[in-house]
């Protein structure tokens, strides 16, 4: 044990800031971010996924259950992402979210304004509630990217520009104008982490950092259970580690989410499991996934894992600038006495994890969906950043950061078209849309096994 601790953290405590900057300046770029994405989120972009939330929302706020077959929307809506215990329909999406959108929600409605109502009443309060949600945690996500990004030895305002260029350049701008759970959990996650890796043991407030980052990885695993529950067990040996000790801050923090999460899951499914531990809630009378979604499988699933990185949709093709992220990972991680090295191998850790999850852990290879590029991997894609500018910046080159650029414009090409309609696949849009069209000649590995 004594040697795991000597392995996982330096001596003595370093701190890994090099470039400090006032504490406002994070919360300025995130201030400027969210101004971007109130225009922009004007327009619904709405799914199946969207609106199984929404009918969720609408029947705490209107009906006071979590049941959804009653609901208005449903008709209109065609969602297939809805489950049945007993006589009831409920969305199977995890309740906390919805929850949270619901006391949004409630102040739209006290105002006059409802989902089911005119055109322009279901506008605003999908404006509402994506701003105030997901833009803004969206917004928070750069807040504690910035934050990271002072323990990498480049300028200010080029680390300005770094932290506002993967809010446009990445699939942080797609979902950042829809009502999704990634975006959320992409702050959560970035947030937790930085809280962490940012703590000075020996100063007066680490036990509230450190009940913050709890909550902010307990709140994570209630709207994203993967990233969210390999996030609290990193964090949670991370933690435990450094401090030779218990992290009863942390854990405690942690579980006020987690005790919301087991009161309003068992309305649901009678349990804290969530919906995916019933495969039969999803197979009932006129169920999607009983007709056309049966699933068959398409073909091995390393060939899947190739596509989910590097196919038309994959993360890095989407995102190339997280190539860097190898390196800065790797680099990290081999020293010892690298401050950044405890941060690199929860992040390494957590993108093994949820990668060979996405691949080999869930029980089809479809649940995508119609979605825009790989967005069940967009929790953890701010941190990755992260350590792609350290894998830059120890590369000490210009040709590298010329690269980075680069790949970034070609990041940012990908952000913007999805920003555009992030519930369509990108290999349905290329026929129609020449700038995808024109992306996509880059992907390595075209191939796609969606059917749907």
């Amino acid at each position: 044990m004594e040697k795991c601790i000597r392995n996982l953290n330096p001596p003595r405590w370093v701190s890994p800031v090099v470039r400090r900057v006032h504490p406002a300046r994070p919360w300025l770029l995130a201030a400027v971010y969210l101004l971007a994405l109130v225009p922009l989120s004007f327009t619904p972009k709405i799914s199946g996924n969207v609106s199984s939330r929404y009918m969720t929302i609408e029947g705490i706020v209107e009906r006071g259950t979590l049941a959804v077959e009653s609901s208005p929307l449903r008709a209109a809506s065609g969602s297939p992402d809805l489950v049945r215990f007993g006589r009831h329909l409920y969305s199977d999406k995890p309740p906390v979210l919805s929850a949270i959108g619901a006391a949004v929600y409630a102040l739209v409605y006290q105002a006059g304004m409802r989902f089911s109502g005119s055109m322009s009443e279901f506008v605003i309060a999908n404006w509402v509630l994506v701003v105030s949600i997901v833009g803004v945690m969206s917004a928070l996500t750069l807040v504690w990217l910035r934050q990271l990004l002072q323990a990498i030895p480049v300028s200010p305002k080029v680390a300005d520009l770094l932290t506002l260029g993967f809010g446009f350049g990445s699939l942080l701008l797609s979902y950042g104008v829809t009502f999704n759970n990634h975006s959320v959990a992409a702050g959560l996650v970035t947030g937790a982490i930085a809280l962490t890796m940012l703590e000075d043991p020996q100063a007066r407030r680490s036990r509230l950092r450190r009940g913050l980052a709890g909550f902010l990885a307990g709140l994570t695993a209630t709207v994203d259970l993967p990233a969210g529950g390999v996030l609290l067990v990193a964090l949670g040996v991370w933690q435990t580690l450094r401090a030779r000790t218990l992290p009863w801050s942390f854990l405690a923090g942690a579980s006020v989410p987690l005790l919301f999460h087991c009161v309003l899951q068992p309305m649901v499914t009678g349990t804290p499991l969530p919906v995916e531990m019933y495969p039969e809630a999803f197979d009932y009378p006129g169920s999607y996934w009983a007709t056309a979604g049966v699933w068959k499988e398409t073909g091995p699933r390393w060939r899947f894992g190739l596509e989910l990185l590097f196919g038309p949709q994959g993360w890095i093709t989407v995102t190339p600038v997280l190539a860097f992220a190898a390196f800065g990972l790797v680099a990290a991680i081999a020293r010892r006495e690298d401050p950044l090295r405890p941060a690199g191998l929860v992040v390494g850790g957590m993108v093994a994890v949820l990668v060979g999850y996405y691949v080999w852990g869930v029980r089809r290879t479809d649940y995508a969906g119609q979605s825009f590029g790989t967005r069940h991997l967009l929790a953890i894609t701010p941190a990755c950043y992260f350590f792609a500018v350290a894998g830059a910046a120890r590369l000490r080159s210009r040709i590298a950061w010329v690269v980075f650029v680069i790949l970034m414009v070609v990041g940012g090409l990908y952000g913007v078209a999805g920003m555009r309609d992030p519930w369509s696949r990108i290999e349905q849009r290329i026929a129609t849309d020449s700038s995808l069209r024109l992306l996509q000649k880059g992907v390595l590995y075209p191939w796609s096994s969606y059917r749907r």
